[in-house]
């Protein structure tokens, strides 16, 4: 027992370090001040010049500053010392009228900084973003209003957010109602996951679960504010025997974890012989929830039920529609989803085409100028993809609508084709996706950021925004449910990031499994449209 809680004060530590430790390197913006940058980062003015000899009130766009780092632990529950902490004190119910007075969050001054090309002009540019030529001049104090078009190539322009955009990250003003709520049921839960506390250089694993650490208690932070109540704890999934040993765990209402399948197994057995939730954010095994009742799988694999249910959604979505499946000669990995779809348009009674990619000039005979044409690659690999959409634009295809019909797997390197997205509003449907494009991805990335001092690893999904999901779904509705959780998860939701949550039994003697899915379209124009079913 003494060896466990050296291990938990050794994984508080861990994350004290990786919030905090060392100093950030920050490249100044066109209208940023040493007020703005101090607010971002928590720190003051005097600690920034005093990390930076000879740095004075006036700073240059441009010029890169070190940022030390913040001596006031960051405000989102992380661990201090030890891994248990408490959320919040419980507060009493009330059912009086409650008004709340909402903070307004700082809005940095630039969306994104801008470098000029050759024969832009002021106008063309706030054309591009959106903006009117004064909103961009007002955030470029170095452009004289009366020469707006004496811009430069390679100039570095400040791009301030649309009105739009400024409009839905303000917080709106609740107006005063009476809320009658049920009495709240402080939480107590652990997280069990890999955390690699005994590597000396994390790998992707270990750095990937510390993402999905902390996103949770970005998660706790912001109920904390709401007033939700309970303790967390944390530990590191290689020593899961000894933690199951502990008295407290038998006390917690919900477990997050493992990722190994025998752990998986281990906590199954523990919280069923406990009656305790599980949560297991990782495994699509299909037989996870079978012959238990506590048991909820975040991840669900798509199964031919999946893709009949996404099928007839898209053809009830797409009434009108002309498909044409191309088969790309080795590269057929989708090929039983293929078959799938297949079947459901010949049980639809759908006609369709088929074509070789060696053969893909044929396909101007298959297309129609009265339908939306949807071709639908045998491959989810970009060089697929990249070798589909080159071909077809080697062809005089523009007077028909041509879209891609497509995977999940795109969202890894729709970022890098993104022209091509554009040009052919590539659509898939997925049980996760973040839109780059979304007020409230941006406000976590920078939240994200601002708190542990660096961005969530490059994968697909965003382990941080993983765990917030999660936590903002069980936590927050467990509190405000309590033992009628299980019984009303059919009709429980959250605001979700990437990780959208829908439960239901599996069958009457099963768990639960989420069964939440999207379609993703990206749009010509550049926006993102996410429809969830």
């Amino acid at each position: 027992m003494k060896n466990v809680k050296i291990i938990l004060w050794v994984l508080g530590f861990l994350f004290i370090c990786v919030s905090a430790y060392g100093q950030t390197k920050h490249e100044i913006k066109a209208g940023e001040t040493l007020y703005s940058i101090s607010r971002t980062y928590g720190v003051t003015i005097s600690a920034i010049q005093a990390a930076n000899p000879g740095l004075g009130e006036t700073i240059i766009a441009g010029q890169t500053i070190n940022i030390p780092s913040s001596s006031t632990p960051p405000q989102n529950g992380n661990v201090q010392g030890s891994v248990q902490h408490i959320i919040i004190q419980p507060t009493p119910v009330t059912t009086t009228p409650v008004a709340t007075t909402p903070v307004t969050p700082e809005i940095p001054p630039c969306k994104e900084t801008y470098e000029v090309k050759k024969k832009e002009t002021l106008y063309s540019i706030a054309q591009r973003f959106g903006v009117t030529m004064d909103e961009i001049v007002a955030a470029n104090p170095t452009i004289e209003p009366d020469k707006k078009d004496r811009i430069k190539k390679g100039q570095m322009l400040c791009i301030p957010f649309t009105q739009a955009e400024l409009k839905a990250m303000r917080p709106v003003e609740a107006e005063e109602e009476e809320i009658i709520i049920k009495e709240p049921v402080p939480v107590n839960f652990a997280i069990i996951m890999p955390f690699g506390l005994n590597q000396q250089k994390k790998t992707r694993e270990a750095i990937t679960m510390i993402d999905f650490y902390e996103g949770i208690m970005l998660a706790v932070s912001e109920m904390k504010r709401d007033g939700v109540s309970g303790k967390v704890y944390a530990f590191d999934e290689a020593q899961i025997d000894s933690v199951l040993a502990l008295p407290q765990m038998k006390k917690v209402n919900l477990i997050i974890g493992a990722k190994d399948a025998n752990n998986i197994n281990k906590l199954k057995a523990f919280t069923e012989k406990n009656n305790i939730s599980l949560v297991v954010p990782l495994s699509s095994s299909t037989t996870l929830v079978n012959n238990t009742h506590n048991v909820y799988q975040v991840n669900q694999k798509m199964d031919n039920d999946t893709y009949d249910r996404a099928f007839a959604s898209f053809s009830a979505m797409h009434p009108n529609t002309n498909y044409i499946f191309v088969n790309i000669e080795d590269q057929t990995d989708k090929a039983d989803y293929v078959m799938r779809l297949k079947n459901y348009l010949n049980s639809e009674q759908i006609s369709y085409f088929n074509c070789d990619f060696q053969n893909i000039a044929n396909i101007v005979e298959m297309l129609t100028t009265n339908k939306e044409n949807y071709i639908i690659p045998s491959s989810s690999t970009k060089t697929a993809f990249d070798r589909l959409v080159k071909r077809l634009g080697e062809l005089a295809l523009d007077s028909y609508r041509i879209n891609l019909f497509g995977y999940t797997d795109w969202q890894a390197f729709a970022d890098k084709s993104i022209d091509a997205f554009k040009k052919y509003q590539c659509m898939f449907f997925t049980s996760f996706y973040n839109n780059p494009n979304a007020t409230e991805t941006y406000a976590f990335n920078q939240r994200f950021r601002s708190t542990f001092g660096r961005d969530q690893y490059n994968t697909y999904p965003r382990y941080g925004m993983l765990g917030y999901d999660i936590a903002n779904f069980f936590v927050r509705n467990m509190y405000i449910e309590g033992e009628d959780f299980a019984a009303n998860i059919e009709n429980l939701t959250s605001e979700a990031i990437q990780n959208p949550m829908h439960f239901t039994h599996k069958n009457t003697w099963s768990g639960f499994i989420n069964n939440a899915m999207m379609f993703v379209k990206y749009n010509s124009d550049g926006t993102i449209s996410v429809k969830q079913l």
